[in-house]
C-alpha cells in the first residue's frame, strides 16, 4: 500500500510541474470558477442526479478570452443548466471515482458593473439577469474524475472532460467572424474538488467547486490535474 501511495504523489508530481512549465502562448479560452450544486441526488454523483453550476467568467493574463469582452464594464457570468449522472463507479479503485453526464447547457450572461446586480450565491437569479452573449449545448458522455491519492478519504483534486457546441446568444457572430469552429470546443476542468475542509469550503445549497475552461477546437490547449491552491494562483 504504502509502496502505491509514492507511485501515485510522484505521478501527480510529475503531472503539476508539466502543467506548469507548459507555455501558454497563442491560447484563448473562457475560464470560469463557480460551484455546482445538485437536484435529485443522495449523495449527490448517483445515477440521475441533476447538476447546475453557476460561476463567474474571469479574465487571467496571457490568456484572452476567444472574443474581446469587457471586464472593466460589465461582470460575465455562467450558468450551465441540468447535467444528468447516466454513470456513477465510486471508489473503484479506492482512489478514484467517476462520472458520466448526459444533456447539459452553457449560458454566458453579461451584466453591467454600474446599474447591473453582482452575482451572488445566495441569489442564484442573479447569475442569470444579464444580456445572454453565448450558448452551447454540452455534447453527452462528459467525464469527471475525483482523485483521493493518499486515500485518506478526501478527494482533493480531479479533472473533468467533454465538448460542447455553441449555437446562440448574441455575441455567437463575434465567435464565427473571429473564425472559430462552433462544434466541440473542449470542456475542461481543473481541478474537480470534493470540498473536504480544510482545503475549501463551498456556499450553503452547493456541493464542490467547478473551476473550467472553454478551448476552441481550433485552438486547443490540454486539460492537466493541478491542485487547487495551483488553480487559484491563475485567479490572482
Amino acid at each position: 500500500m504504502m509502496a502505491t501511495r509514492k507511485v501515485l504523489a510522484l505521478a501527480v508530481a510529475l503531472l503539476v510541474a508539466t502543467a506548469i512549465a507548459t507555455p501558454a502562448f497563442g491560447l484563448s479560452e473562457f475560464l470560469f470558477y463557480g460551484y455546482s450544486k445538485y437536484w435529485d441526488g443522495d449523495p449527490p454523483d448517483e445515477v440521475g442526479s441533476l447538476m447546475e453550476v453557476y460561476g463567474i467568467l474571469e479574465e487571467v493574463e496571457d490568456i484572452p478570452c476567444p472574443i474581446d469582452l469587457d471586464f472593466d464594464n460589465y461582470q460575465y457570468t455562467v450558468y450551465i443548466s441540468t447535467m444528468m449522472v447516466v454513470y456513477y463507479n465510486g471508489n473503484v479503485p479506492a482512489y478514484l471515482k467517476s462520472m458520466i453526464y448526459d444533456n447539459g447547457e452553457i449560458h454566458i450572461f453579461a451584466d453591467p458593473i454600474v446599474g447591473g446586480t453582482a452575482a451572488d450565491y445566495g441569489d442564484l437569479p442573479t447569475f442569470m439577469d444579464g444580456e445572454m452573449i453565448l450558448h452551447a449545448t454540452v455534447d453527452d458522455g462528459w467525464a469527471a474524475n475525483l482523485y483521493d491519492l493518499d486515500m485518506d478519504g478526501d478527494f482533493t483534486m480531479g479533472d473533468n472532460a467533454g465538448t460542447c457546441d455553441f449555437d446562440g446568444g448574441t455575441q455567437l457572430d463575434a465567435l464565427i467572424a473571429a473564425e472559430y469552429y462552433l462544434d466541440d470546443w473542449g470542456f475542461f476542468g481543473s481541478p474537480y474538488v470534493d470540498p473536504e475542509p480544510p482545503f475549501t469550503t463551498v456556499p450553503p445549497g452547493f456541493h464542490r467547486i467547478f473551476n473550467t475552461k472553454l478551448t476552441p477546437p481550433n485552438d486547443p490547449s490540454p486539460a492537466e490535474p493541478s491542485t487547487w491552491g495551483r488553480v487559484k494562483d491563475l485567479y490572482r
